[in-house]
């Protein structure tokens, strides 16, 4: 007979995979879920950490439990990578700077050594998803990159 944790979380589960909470929608609040199921609070936190172990769930601090988004299935075909999903849209933009701070030590290149960062800021639907900062001495850029000075 399975634990009343592994009760609520199979409820929940079955909830998820059929509709009733959508991807993205805040599930009801702990204490609700609680009182729903007839257990302590804690009770409740250990199945929905069943949960977010599986990925279905995501606890944002201060705000609450939410139905994670599915992940993204990217297939390559020919070369070609198709997906139901539209893709990402990045923007990217590059600077001449000098290498100032950590980077020297980082880079392990004298302080301010000319460098170029390119950043890609790459944004699913409206919001921003991943940031990446990539800082290459200018003199490895290869020739046709874009940037400021080329």
């Amino acid at each position: 007979m399975p634990s009343r944790r592994q009760s609520i979380a199979n409820d929940l589960r079955h909830l998820i995979s059929t509709g009733h909470f959508k991807p993205g929608e805040r599930l009801p609040s702990e204490a609700q879920l609680a009182t729903r199921y007839t257990v302590s609070t804690p009770t409740l936190r250990s199945a929905l950490a069943l949960l977010q172990g599986e990925g279905l769930v995501e606890k944002i601090h201060g705000s609450g439990n939410f139905v994670r988004r599915p992940l993204r299935r990217t297939t390559y075909v020919g070369g070609a990578a198709t997906s139901p999903i539209p893709p990402p849209r990045a923007t990217v933009r590059t600077t001449n700077l000098q290498a100032l701070g950590d980077l020297p030590a980082l880079l392990n290149v004298p302080p301010l050594t000319p460098l170029t960062e390119v950043l890609y800021v790459i944004h699913e639907g409206k919001s921003p998803h991943t940031l990446v900062r990539i800082y290459t001495p200018r003199d490895l850029v290869p020739a046709d990159t874009p940037g400021p000075d080329r």
